[in-house]
């Protein structure tokens, strides 16, 4: 007769599952909030201005560019209730990534016990990758999430045969696709799990209407994914696929640094090799020792990891179009350190098994992999750089002198930081409209001037915002537009190391003489 846990115990247990992951969490959250305030830049800029129209709005807009939908649907309500600051709007991000803390540690407990999902979980809060996507205005740890929470329903499904779980399942599939296409690859795990799982060489009937229902719950949004691959220019901000491509991809995955940008010493890779080596021995050799049950459990997790950049790599081999970003699959790099975690308690717990020697190593190497990752991230330069100067001339203008950008670049990222009394503004006839994600400029039109007469008629003085020109040391090798009428000049300049700003007032003197 089994022995029965005492009350006591249990309650133990119970304390434990709910205060581990939320520590997790605080870890995490303190981590990301270290660096909320650098500049936005243009992906982060284009998801805040995609913020400011309605739904229908948000739509059309999304259709024209490479992305779904959901992220910016959900973007769009959070400002409304937490504001429309640069701190408030990556925290949504913040919050996706401790949800997804809170139900990996659940599904990992689920599979392998508390113990080890505990560990686990707190390698993942770790997680330079995880970090660095937690401090970002875009929809990476949202996939992320949507990616345990339909792995979870998975798991459920086929151990219950409940439908209500296949249901739940299929929703999670298609938000995950309204979210961001590329979590299409993580369900190819999924299926490989199910065919282990059910050892069966076809899908029973309740897993093909799951996927089917998926499909059609996708459906209105799939003239606006052909129209996306037939019109829009995709890829052009993606490097070719290179011999250095997985080696760099491994580095940003321990580290937050690539080989090939010079962000890996001899000594860091060094770190990363051992690191790395040792959690591929140490996870085979556990592998071999638990349970027959766990298997399957583990080998999913594996395939999570391996499949989807592997199979991004190969379809990005040339001649075709590289698609390989490292961000789109942030679930993967992420899901590496929870299985240091776990590989680390299960190796504890298996030690007499195998050779300890690589075991040790892991439970080093990896945490000062961690340390070497979470510095590299805290410490890295913003992607933008408008932020500097937009604060500078905020320091030297006069309430309500406008603030006007050179071009759209300028423009996408300034105007975030756009107040009643520095408004920044947009010249329309300076924006080249050759990307689909500049389109929305033109379909909201904030703070778009139409001309430049329109901005002179009200207004004496006015500040204008210009990227740095190499090697320039006088004003006069700045080419200034045309168009600012000849009776504005320039009576002060501040610059950062990226961007400068001239400050133009209207000459009066000829008409008070």
């Amino acid at each position: 007769m089994p022995r029965l846990q005492k009350p006591k115990d249990n309650k133990k247990t119970i304390l434990f599952c709910v205060l581990t992951p939320l520590v997790c969490c605080l870890i995490y959250t303190v981590f990301c909030m270290l660096n909320l305030r650098g500049s936005v830049w243009f992906d982060e800029s284009y998801s805040a201005y995609l913020a400011r129209g309605d739904f229908g709005q948000i739509w059309h807009m999304t259709s024209l560019d490479v992305h779904p939908p959901f992220y910016y649907f959900l973007l769009k309500i959070w400002s409304v209730i937490f504001g429309y600051t640069d701190v408030s709007m990556r925290f949504m991000s913040v919050f996706f990534g401790a949800l997804t803390i809170i139900f990996l540690f659940q599904l990992l407990k689920r599979w392998f016990g508390e113990k080890a999902a505990a560990v686990s979980t707190l390698f993942l809060s770790l997680s330079p990758m995880f970090i660095r996507y937690g401090q970002e205005m875009r929809m990476y740890t949202l996939v992320f999430l949507i990616v345990v929470l339909a792995t979870y329903a998975l798991d459920l499904a086929l151990e219950t045969k409940k439908t209500k779980f296949y249901v739940l399942y299929a929703i999670l599939i298609s938000l995950g696709m309204w979210t961001h296409y590329f979590t299409a690859i993580a369900w190819i795990a999924h299926i490989v799990y199910y065919k282990i799982t059910k050892r069966s060489k076809i899908f029973e009937k309740k897993m093909l209407l799951t996927y089917v229902g998926a499909v059609a719950l996708f459906v209105p949004w799939m003239p606006s994914l052909f129209r996306q691959f037939l019109e829009v220019e995709s890829g052009f901000w993606i490097p070719a696929l290179s011999i250095m491509t997985p080696i760099d991809y491994t580095t940003q995955s321990f580290i937050f640094g690539e080989v090939t940008k010079g962000g890996v010493t001899l000594l860091t890779g060094l770190v990363v090799l051992v690191a790395f080596t040792s959690l591929v021995y140490v996870t085979r050799k556990v592998y071999q020792e638990i349970k027959k049950s766990e298997k399957p459990k583990l080998l999913f997790l594996i395939a999570l990891i391996i499949f989807p950049p592997l199979i991004l790599m190969i379809i990005s081999i040339p001649p075709l179009t590289s698609m390989f970003v490292d961000r789109y699959i942030i679930y993967s790099a992420s899901l590496v350190w929870a299985l240091i975690g776990l590989t680390i308690f299960l190796g504890i717990k298996y030690r007499k098994k195998f050779n300890f020697t690589p075991l040790v190593l892991l439970a080093v190497f990896s945490p000062i992999s961690a340390v070497i990752g979470i510095i590299n991230v805290e410490t890295r330069e913003s992607e933008g750089a408008v932020q500097e100067i937009v604060y500078d001339v905020r320091a030297m203008a006069e309430d309500g002198e406008p603030i006007l950008a050179n071009n759209e670049w300028t423009y996408y990222d300034a105007v975030f930081y756009s107040t009643d009394q520095h408004p920044i503004y947009g010249m329309r006839p300076w924006i080249n409209f050759q990307y689909g994600s500049i389109f929305p400029i033109d379909i909201l039109r904030y703070h778009l001037y139409d001309s430049v007469e329109e901005l002179t008629s009200g207004a004496d003085k006015f500040w204008y915002i210009t990227d740095v020109k190499e090697n320039a040391t006088s004003l006069e090798e700045y080419e200034l537009p045309a168009e600012i009428p000849s009776d504005y000049r320039v009576v002060s300049e501040v610059s950062t190391p990226k961007h400068i700003a001239f400050k133009f007032e209207k000459d009066t003197s000829s008409k008070n003489s």
